[in-house]
């Protein structure tokens, strides 16, 4: 393992932030405390009744103790917990989003542990928190009330979860104190093995949304001119586009583009991913409305979505990047039919509020056919000589396709001013001639463009 002072620029997890309902989960909160704090030496786990500073408010406190610490562990059983004044959602849920909010990346340091149901920590959890409901809730009509937020919470994380995410479950008091410390412990020696790997390999791994803008020109031109004509038209709210081509052709890598395309969504919010059942439409919904932290409660409808949009939009524009249409052989007439389309009349029955617009992004893993059909436009998509657009189709993008040489040299040249590379002519032009050969597959250049360690002087 590399020694401590090469690895003392590497963020491991010392400062935990332990989110839980106080009273009913008491017993594990501090369990799991005690047993991290004794076997990880380095390790110090904050519970809210040991910080919460004399005088200031609670969910500033919270919030500050989130965004401070270096992991969150969220512990939760069967109570939703306390509703802060002038909040529809409570600390413990609140803490929770802080946490998604300020870890972005796809595998962040937060670890939710989760008992199994009928196992022996679930039955204890239970009885633990029964006279805290009895008293909170006098009623069974505000009793339900209270079960169904923590149901719609839990249900949530496990739609956050779902996009790559892991969740600990766990049987017994003991599994749980064992299963806290794995999780620290198995997330800095992944670091460390990080760390001594970085040092054996080849200092030239390009960011997946750099490579994503490897010879797509025509996609981006395409793209850049709808988005242009759609703001033009000020009576629009909403617009979706269709990323496609063969598979394994670089979608992944332009899916990330499009998340992490600074110059077009400055100020805006971007959501990527995908939900955990990609052909249903009900899904769907409760993965954008879990994105937007505002999970359904009650049946997944359009009706319902179209009603967190438009809160939402009111405050902003916002984009979604949906890592995979789906399987079956008409999902993206589904989508369009099912989704698409109704979303935007459920939205245009709703008065707009602010100037905030909805940008969608389908990324599907197969080429169209020449005749894609009446809900999908593939050309001209931003309209000319009185061509009006109809934004309930799905406006499809240039193929992704093959990558040349040529593509990958305007590329390189790029790299001076977005990432600080430079290159001469003649080492951008022996690159370019390497990595599309024998081929221009884009998993193979991106593969080979890796290789070449050119990307060690990026800044």
């Amino acid at each position: 393992m590399p020694r401590a002072a090469e690895t003392t620029e590497i963020a491991e997890i010392s400062q935990i932030f332990l989110s839980a309902t106080a009273q009913d989960c008491r017993q594990y909160r501090e369990a799991v405390r005690d047993f991290v704090q004794d076997n990880e030496i380095a390790a110090k786990i904050f519970l809210q009744e040991n910080w919460a500073e004399g005088g200031d408010f609670v969910v500033d406190v919270c919030e500050r103790r989130v965004k401070t610490c270096d992991a969150y562990i969220g512990l939760f059983g069967y109570r939703y917990g306390w509703t802060p004044p002038g909040f529809t959602k409570s600390i413990t849920e609140l803490e929770f989003r802080w946490a998604v909010d300020r870890w972005r990346q796809p595998v962040p340091p937060i670890f939710v542990l989760l008992p199994e149901k009928g196992s022996e920590a679930d039955s204890q959890l239970r009885e633990w928190a029964r006279p805290y409901l009895e008293q909170e809730f006098p009623d069974e009509v505000s009793l339900a009330k209270g079960v169904s937020a923590q149901q719609a919470f839990l249900a949530s994380v496990v739609e956050w979860a779902s996009d790559g995410r892991i969740l600990v479950y766990y049987r017994t008091p003991l599994q749980l104190v064992g299963k806290a410390l794995s999780c620290i412990q198995h997330w800095n020696q992944r670091l460390l093995r990080q760390a001594l790997a970085g040092r054996r390999e080849a200092l030239g791994d390009l960011p997946a949304e750099d490579l994503g803008r490897v010879g797509r020109e025509d996609q981006r031109a395409a793209l850049s001119g709808a988005l242009e004509a759609f703001r033009d038209r000020q009576g629009q709210r909403a617009i979706a586009f269709l990323v496609h081509g063969p598979e394994n052709h670089g979608q992944r890598e332009f899916a990330e583009f499009l998340y992490r395309w600074d110059d077009e969504w400055e100020d805006v919010a971007v959501h990527c991913g995908q939900p955990s059942a990609p052909d249903s439409i009900d899904s769907l919904i409760c993965w954008t409305c879990g994105q937007l932290q505002e999970p359904v409660l009650g049946a997944a409808s359009v009706d319902a979505l179209a009603a967190v949009l438009a809160a939402r939009l009111a405050r902003g524009s916002v984009v979604f990047v949906l890592r995979t249409s789906g399987r079956q052989a008409q999902r993206l007439l589904t989508f369009q039919n099912a989704f698409w389309e109704p979303l935007l009349a459920a939205l245009a029955g709703r008065s707009p509020a602010g100037s905030g617009r909805l940008y969608w992004f389908v990324i599907d893993h197969q080429e169209l056919p020449a005749d894609p059909g009446p809900h999908i436009r593939s050309a001209r998509l931003a309209g000319d000589d009185g061509d009006a657009v109809d934004y309930r189709q799905l406006l499809a993008l240039p193929a992704l396709g093959d990558i040349g040489a040529a593509q990958v040299r305007r590329w390189l040249k790029e790299l001076k001013a977005t990432a600080g590379v430079s290159l001469s002519e003649d080492r951008r032009r022996e690159i370019a001639e390497r990595v599309t050969q024998p081929d221009g597959k884009p998993a193979n250049v991106y593969d080979r463009l890796t290789r070449e360690g050119f990307w060690a002087s990026a800044t």
